[in-house]
C-alpha cells in the first residue's frame, strides 16, 4: 500500500499509519509484532500510537444513535483526524482571499485581510507542508447543533495554491465562492468537497443570523467651530457705525448659514464690513463652501439617509467643493430626504429637476473615511462596513430607504438592481440578518437615467414568497404605492397555502419512516397522512413548517428519548437559522492567485463565507480503514462501553467519518481471513483477495457476502443502507476487477469464544446487574487479565499453536515468517 502510494506521488511525509490500545493490546507491540515496522522504516514513514496524541471532544453534528448517551460528557477523538481525509491528496483546502467571513459583531472582513492581520501582529510558524499560520483569537459566526452562532477562531493561515484550478459555486440564491478542489460544504448527508458537489446538490447557507449589534461610532468630522460659539458671551465692543446688538445679529446669522453677502444685502451694508465684523471676533470664514456638520453616532435616520444616497446617489468634485447629489421622482422620498439632510448634515439641499443635492466641503474625508470611493457612482457603492455591526433595527432602516429608492414592488415580489456585484451581495446578507432569504442573479438593462443606451449587465435583488412577509414584519415604504404593493403582496401570501419550491427540507424518507413507526404512528394518526405520504415516498420534499409540525410530535410522543437523536437531526435540517440552498453551478477554474486563506476555529470547525457554510479543513490526512476499524480509530479504550449497542455505534461511525473526513478510501486485506470465533480465536483461511471501495458500506457488504452472509441481514450494513450512508443491497454494487472472485462464497460460520460468551454475559444476560460495578469501574481491570489467562494459558497451548503452526506452512504464512 505504502509502495504505491510512493510510486503515484504522495509525499511520505504526509503519510500517518496509525494504531490505537484496546484493553487487550498494546499498539508498540502489536506493529512489532505484527511486523509493520521494517515496512515503514524502509520507506521512511512513522508509526503513531493513537494514546499518545491529543484527543479533544468533538461536537458531531449528525444523528447518532447511541454514542451520545454512552458517552454524555462528550465524544472525544483524535484531534489529528479532524477535517482529515482518508488518505492524502497534496492540495490544500482552502479559500479563495476575497471570500468574506462573517464575525461575530456581524461584521464581513476579507479572509486575507484576517489572515494578514493576525500575521502581523503575532509570529508566524510554518507546518510541516509549509504553510504559514499564526495563532490568534477572533469570535466569528459559526454552525452547531443549534443553529449559527459565536465560536472562536484560533488560527490563521495562508497557503500556497498548488493545483491548477479552483472550483467556483455558484447556489440557486446568487451566493459564490471560491475555494480549493477539496473545500468541505455542508450538506445533509455530512460534509462533501467541492469537486464532488453537483448541479442540484444541497448546501447549508446562512437564513438567519442572530447578532445583537450596537450603534457605532462615526469619523470625526472637522467642522468650522460655529456650533461651540456662545454668540451672548463674545466680547463686542460698540463701534463707530454699528452698535453691539447689530453687530452681535450680523454674527448670529452668518453663524446660522447666510452667507455675508445675503446679510450685507439684507442690511444694505457693503459685503465688506460684514466680513470685517464676523473676522474682529475670531470667526472662521467660510468662503464660497459650504460647511456641514455630522451626526457622532449611527442612528435608524442616518441609515435611511445613507440607504437613499446608496440607492439614488452619487458624489463628485463641484468647483473645489463635494457636492452630493440624488435623483428620485417619489414626493415622499425626496420630503424624507430633504429633511433628513438638514437635520443631519445642518445643510440646505436644492433642488434642479429631479435631482437634490447639497456642497459640503468638509464631508469628503466623512465618506472616505466610511469606505467610499471617489467618485462615488453606481458601480463603485458599497454599504459602509459599520452598518453590519449595528443593531437590527438600524438595518431595518437602511434596507427601507435603499428599496424606497431603488427598488420595486410588483405583483411576485420585491427587487433592486444595482451595477455594483458587491452591493447586491451586501444587501443579501444584510436581510439575512433580518431573517430574509433573497435572490441575487444578473439581468441585462439600459441605465435609467437615459444616458446610456446599450444594455449592461447588472445585478438584481428579488425577496419572494414568505420572505416578503418576513421583511414585512420590519419595514415600512415611505413611497406610498410601493406600501400597497407590499401590503398586497403580504395579504396574497397569507390568504394562499401554496408552499415554497425552493426553501425545503431534504428529509431522509428512511430516517423518517423509522421514527415514524417506532413511535406507532400510521399516516392517518399523524395528523398530516399527505405529507406523511409525500415525505416518505420521497414525492416532494417539505417545507419548515411541516418539518417542525414533525418534529414537535416526535418529541411529545418519544418519552423514551429513543429516538433522540433522529429527531434532534431532523430538528437540525430544519432550523430557522440555515436554508439548503441548491447548487446551480459549479465549475473548475485556472487560479488567479498565489495564495489561499483558511481558519481554525475550535469547537464546531466550520466559518460562514459568502454567506455559505463552510468546514475549516487545513491540515493533513490520516488512513483509516472500513467501519469496524473506526471503531478502534475513532474511540478511546474505554470503546468497550459501546460492545452492547455495537451495530448502532456502527451506524454512528459511519456518521461521525461523514463530518470529520471529506474523502474514505476503504482497503480490505482479504488475503487471509478469520473464520469462527472472533476476535483472537479464529480459524485463518487464505482469501487470496483485496478489496478496496469509497463506500465503506459497499465493502463490508461485499465481503459479508464473499464470507458467505447476507449482508441486508446484518443489523449495521442495513441501518446504514436505510439511512443512505451507503449501499449495502449487492445487487445496486458494481463490481470492478475479478468479479469471479466477488462471487465466491467461502461458507464462513459465527461463533462465539468464551469470553465474548462471558462477555455478552454481563452486558446483555443474567449478569447485567453487575454490568457497571464490573466494566465501568476501576474492577474493570479483571476484565484484560481474564482475557489474557484464557487465551495465552488455556486456548493457546491447546488449540491456538497447532492453528498458527498449520498456518505457518502456507504460502502467506512462510512469507510472515520471512519478512
Amino acid at each position: 500500500m505504502i509502495t504505491t502510494l510512493l510510486a503515484d506521488g504522495y509525499d511520505r511525509a504526509r503519510i500517518f499509519p496509525v494504531e490505537n490500545k484496546t484493553v487487550v493490546t498494546n499498539p508498540v507491540e502489536g506493529c512489532r509484532n505484527n511486523k509493520w515496522y521494517p515496512v515503514l522504516k524502509r520507506h521512511g514513514v512513522p508509526f503513531i500510537a493513537l494514546p499518545d496524541v491529543e484527543w479533544i471532544v468533538y461536537p458531531f453534528k449528525s444523528p447518532l444513535l447511541k454514542l451520545n448517551r454512552i458517552f454524555p460528557e462528550g465524544i472525544e477523538i483524535p484531534k489529528m483526524y479532524v477535517g482529515k481525509n482518508v488518505l492524502h491528496f497534496p492540495t490544500v483546502k482552502c479559500v479563495h482571499p476575497d471570500t468574506e467571513i462573517l464575525l461575530g459583531d456581524g461584521r464581513l472582513v476579507r479572509a486575507e485581510m484576517l489572515v494578514k492581520d493576525w500575521q502581523l501582529r503575532e509570529p508566524v510558524r510554518r507546518d510541516d507542508d509549509g504553510d504559514e499560520f499564526s495563532d490568534g483569537e477572533v469570535r466569528i459566526v459559526s454552525l452547531s447543533a443549534d443553529g449559527l452562532g459565536g465560536a472562536h477562531a484560533t488560527r490563521f493561515w495562508r497557503a500556497p495554491v498548488t493545483d491548477p484550478c479552483v472550483w467556483t459555486v455558484r447556489t440557486r440564491t446568487g451566493r459564490v465562492v471560491t475555494t480549493s478542489a477539496r473545500h468541505p460544504f455542508l450538506t445533509p448527508e455530512g460534509w462533501k468537497r467541492a469537486d464532488r458537489l453537483a448541479v442540484g446538490d444541497r448546501v447549508a447557507v446562512a437564513r438567519r443570523v442572530r447578532i445583537e449589534g450596537r450603534s457605532q461610532p462615526l469619523p470625526h468630522v472637522r467642522g468650522l467651530g460655529h456650533d461651540a460659539i456662545d454668540v451672548d458671551r463674545l466680547p463686542i465692543r460698540p463701534g463707530r457705525k454699528h452698535d453691539v446688538e447689530t453687530q452681535r445679529t450680523i454674527i448670529r446669522e452668518y453663524i446660522d448659514g447666510k452667507p455675508i453677502t445675503t446679510i450685507a444685502a439684507e442690511r444694505k451694508l457693503h459685503w465688506e464690513s460684514v466680513r470685517t465684523i464676523v473676522h474682529r471676533y475670531g470667526i472662521r470664514s467660510r468662503w464660497t463652501r459650504v460647511w456641514a456638520r455630522a451626526p457622532e453616532r449611527t442612528s435608524p435616520e442616518f441609515w435611511r439617509w445613507m440607504g437613499y444616497f446608496i440607492a439614488e446617489g452619487y458624489a463628485y468634485d463641484a468647483s473645489g467643493s463635494y457636492r452630493i447629489s440624488i435623483a428620485n421622482t417619489d414626493p415622499e422620498v425626496r420630503a424624507d430626504y430633504i429633511e433628513l439632510s438638514r437635520s443631519l448634515f445642518g445643510v440646505e439641499p436644492r433642488t434642479r429637476g429631479n435631482e437634490i443635492y447639497f456642497d459640503a466641503y468638509n464631508l469628503r474625508t466623512f465618506f472616505d473615511s466610511l469606505g467610499f470611493r471617489f467618485p462615488t457612482n453606481s458601480a463603485t457603492k458599497e454599504v459602509p462596513a459599520i452598518l453590519f455591526a449595528c443593531p437590527d433595527h438600524e438595518i431595518a432602516a437602511f434596507l427601507q430607504a435603499y428599496f424606497d429608492g431603488d427598488g420595486t414592488a410588483s405583483k411576485v415580489g420585491i427587487e433592486a438592481t444595482s451595477k455594483s456585484p458587491r452591493l447586491a451581495a451586501q444587501v443579501q446578507m444584510l436581510l439575512t440578518r433580518l431573517g430574509v432569504m433573497s435572490f441575487v442573479g444578473s439581468v441585462f438593462n439600459r441605465a435609467t437615467n437615459g444616458r446610456m443606451t446599450e444594455r449592461a449587465e447588472y445585478r438584481k435583488v428579488a425577496i419572494y414568497a414568505d420572505d416578503v412577509v418576513e421583511l414585512a414584519r420590519h419595514i415600512v415604504f415611505r413611497c406610498a404605492h410601493k406600501q400597497r404593493a407590499l401590503e398586497a403582496l403580504v395579504a396574497r401570501r397569507m390568504s394562499g397555502r401554496r408552499p415554497s419550491n425552493w426553501d425545503t427540507i431534504p428529509v431522509p424518507p428512511p430516517l423518517f419512516r423509522m421514527v415514524r413507526r417506532g413511535l406507532g404512528l400510521t399516516q392517518a394518526s399523524s395528523g398530516r397522512a399527505s405529507s406523511v405520504n409525500s415525505i416518505e415516498n420521497g414525492y416532494t420534499q417539505p417545507v419548515r413548517p411541516v418539518v417542525r409540525y414533525f418534529v414537535d410530535l416526535f418529541e411529545r410522543l418519544d418519552v423514551t428519548q429513543r429516538f433522540r437523536d433522529e429527531i434532534s437531526y431532523l430538528r437540525f435540517l430544519a432550523s430557522e437559522d440555515i436554508a439548503w440552498d441548491r447548487v446551480d453551478d459549479i465549475r473548475a477554474e485556472r487560479a488567479d492567485v498565489p495564495f489561499f486563506y483558511d481558519l481554525s476555529v475550535d469547537g464546531t470547525q466550520c466559518f460562514v463565507g459568502n454567506g455559505i457554510v463552510l468546514h475549516n479543513t487545513h491540515g493533513h490526512s490520516v488512513t483509516t480503514g472500513a467501519i469496524k476499524n473506526a471503531f478502534g480509530g475513532l474511540l478511546k479504550e474505554v470503546r468497550h462501553y459501546a460492545h452492547e449497542f455495537i451495530h448502532e455505534v456502527m451506524v454512528d461511525l459511519m456518521y461521525m467519518q461523514r463530518e470529520l473526513h471529506p474523502g474514505v478510501l476503504a482497503v480490505m486485506d482479504g488475503t487471509v481471513m478469520g473464520d469462527g470465533a472472533g476476535p483472537r480465536t479464529m480459524v485463518p483461511r487464505a482469501g487470496n483477495l483485496i478489496l478496496a471501495s469509497a463506500d465503506q458500506v459497499a465493502i463490508d457488504a461485499i465481503a459479508a457476502k464473499i464470507m458467505g452472509f447476507d449482508p441486508l441481514s446484518i443489523p449495521y450494513l442495513r441501518m446504514c443502507h436505510e439511512r443512505g450512508l451507503g449501499i449495502a443491497d449487492p445487487r445496486d454494487i458494481e463490481i470492478v476487477g475479478d468479479v469471479e472472485a466477488a462471487a465466491t462464497n467461502m461458507g464462513f460460520k459465527t461463533s462465539r469464544s468464551l469470553v465474548i460468551w462471558g462477555d455478552q454475559l454481563i452486558r446483555k444476560g443474567p449478569l447485567r446487574p453487575l454490568k457497571r460495578l464490573l466494566l465501568h469501574s476501576p474492577l474493570v481491570v479483571w476484565a484484560p487479565f481474564a482475557s489474557n489467562v484464557y487465551h495465552d494459558l488455556l486456548w493457546y497451548p491447546t488449540v491456538g499453536r497447532s492453528r498458527i503452526r498449520a498456518f505457518g506452512a502456507t504460502p502467506w504464512g512462510r512469507l510472515f515468517e520471512r519478512y
